[in-house]
């Protein structure tokens, strides 16, 4: 989450790129033998008797519904369809786990309610004079994954849903809600 939300700072496509590293990583050392789930320790720790799961949301929410958001987030700021089918075995699978739980598993619904409904924010703008950023500055969403392009990106240009790449020689800005994504907006006011 922490490399998605830099990305989103800074448009810099290394941070994606560790993003999609860190889950590797996850994947390489954590992911359970079912592929739904993940553990809080590697495969490679011998001394640990028992593998147990991060389910539980303490002072902050669970390991468990973090990796599920991060996930999701990815999924969506890559366009990467199989991703997201990871993070929704993962969410589902999470649920079916904090069902049983008497507390605690508020991270968790949340990390997949993001599952069944991601959202994304495709901007593309005028760097030194943008009208369409101002407003989604002005309307952050936590659940949101926004990525701003500058008019005439051909290079790391964002993905809408499907692949899709949109137009870059103009202003507009795409939403998309799970898998549908609105018209394009090309005014502010």
């Amino acid at each position: 989450n922490a490399a998605i939300a830099l990305f989103e700072a800074t448009a810099d496509p290394a941070y994606s790129d560790h993003a999609r590293h860190f889950i590797g990583e996850l994947a390489r050392w954590h992911l359970d033998s079912d592929k739904t789930g993940y553990w809080l320790t590697a495969s490679d720790s011998g001394d640990v008797p028992i593998r147990i799961r991060g389910d539980v949301d303490e002072a902050i929410p669970s390991a468990t519904s973090q990796i599920v958001e991060a996930l999701v987030r990815l999924s969506s700021l890559t366009g990467d369809l199989e991703l997201w089918e990871k993070a929704w075995a993962a969410a589902e699978h999470a649920m079916g786990r904090a069902s049983q739980q008497a507390y605690g598993q508020a991270g968790i619904v949340n990390a997949c309610a993001l599952a069944l409904e991601p959202l994304k924010l495709v901007v593309i703008d005028e760097p030194g004079s943008s009208s369409l950023v101002p407003v989604a500055n002005r309307n952050p969403d936590p659940r949101r994954v926004d990525i701003v392009a500058p008019i005439g990106t051909e290079a790391n240009r964002p993905l809408l849903l499907g692949g899709v790449l949109p137009p870059t020689d103009k202003p507009g800005a795409w939403f998309c809600s799970g898998q549908v994504c609105l018209p394009v907006v090309t005014d502010a006011g």
